[in-house]
């Protein structure tokens, strides 16, 4: 079942366009990222869908119900926001927070519903703690456990992780996204974070120029992008030559261009036809980044991940081996 419906969203704040003709849809029990550079209107989607902005054309339903009734924009209660500052009350301990969002119940049920949500999101032992005395992990688990109390439908969450550290935003992008699924929730994340987007989602929108320009499974987006913007922001890739790409026997017509992710080219020290010299070697942990420049064609720089540590400072030739079938053709983007 479709929990949210976005038909021909368009949205300009004066005579600035931000967002053109968006529509996508998201189903129960999946997680829909919108991914996209700063400024784009990714926040603005959400604001729209939880009635916090309402100057917009097109249509949001929820759960089949349309947010524009008899002309105004209404609130849907089966929607929960979690801020990306959390927008936790400061005066109010842990319990108070989550308490908060249940003021319409009787008191017992009350207690019975923040009892099982202190224990469901492990914060029995800090439930009378004041919120500046908890970690950024605790106090995004309060945030959650406070829109989630109500039980809504439909979650939106925009940029959830930006405060935590690397290690605890991995270890609650893997808990929430699978108490997302548990719950059955329909979910969508605002991101700028690639990494994020590809491991959190069922589905990915790359904003770009006021619409979308590609939406699909990451794997279909990571694998098969159709620009050469989506392959630039979901991948580190090296826009090859046309030259050498049509050695390869690949066609390219004027409005595409031929790419390869830095991971796909071999270095060797063995010769082929491909030779290049290294311009810098970057160590990166496990792995190495060689800068390298294509003499024999006009001299274009282009990235190459190596696992193998078989270069030193004082080595600058090398020879690069390419397999047709990691050349990928996408349009230029416009």
């Amino acid at each position: 079942m479709v929990g949210v419906s976005i038909k021909d969203f368009s949205i300009s704040f004066g005579n600035t366009k931000i967002l053109e003709d968006i529509s996508f849809d998201v189903l129960q029990g999946e997680i829909v990222t919108i991914l996209g550079p700063s400024g784009c209107g990714k926040s603005t989607i959400l604001r729209s869908i939880a009635s916090l902005q309402d100057e917009y054309s097109g249509e949001i339903l929820i759960n089949d119900h349309c947010l524009l009734k008899d002309g105004r924009r209404e609130c849907h209660k089966d929607i929960g926001y979690i801020f990306q500052d959390y927008a936790l009350f400061p005066h109010l301990n842990v319990r108070e927070n989550i308490e908060f969002a249940l003021y319409r119940l009787k008191a017992l049920e009350k207690q019975k519903r923040v009892d099982s949500l202190l224990k469901q999101f492990d914060l029995v032992e800090h439930r009378n703690k004041q919120i500046h005395e908890l970690s950024g992990g605790q106090q995004q688990r309060v945030s959650i456990a406070r829109v989630l109390a109500y039980e809504p439908k439909v979650i939106l969450l925009d940029e959830p992780f930006s405060n935590l550290d690397s290690i605890l935003r991995n270890k609650t992008k893997i808990w929430l996204k699978k108490l997302i699924k548990d719950m059955g929730l329909s979910a969508i994340l605002v991101t700028h974070d690639q990494k994020e987007a590809l491991s959190m989602s069922d589905k990915i929108a790359i904003i770009h120029n006021k619409k979308i320009e590609q939406y699909g499974t990451p794997q279909e987006l990571f694998n098969n992008p159709s620009s050469l913007y989506v392959a630039n922001f979901l991948n580190k890739i090296n826009q090859l030559p046309k030259a050498l790409a049509e050695s390869f026997g690949v066609s390219i017509d004027e409005n595409s261009v031929p790419i390869i992710s830095i991971d796909k080219i071999e270095v060797s020290s063995k010769e082929t036809e491909i030779k290049g010299l290294i311009q810098d070697i970057s160590f990166c942990g496990d792995y190495y980044e060689l800068e390298i420049i294509l003499e024999d064609f006009d001299s274009v720089e282009i990235l190459v991940k190596t696992t193998k540590a078989m270069f030193d400072n004082n080595q600058t030739e090398c020879f690069l081996n390419i397999n047709k079938e990691d050349i990928k053709v996408v349009r230029k983007t416009v």
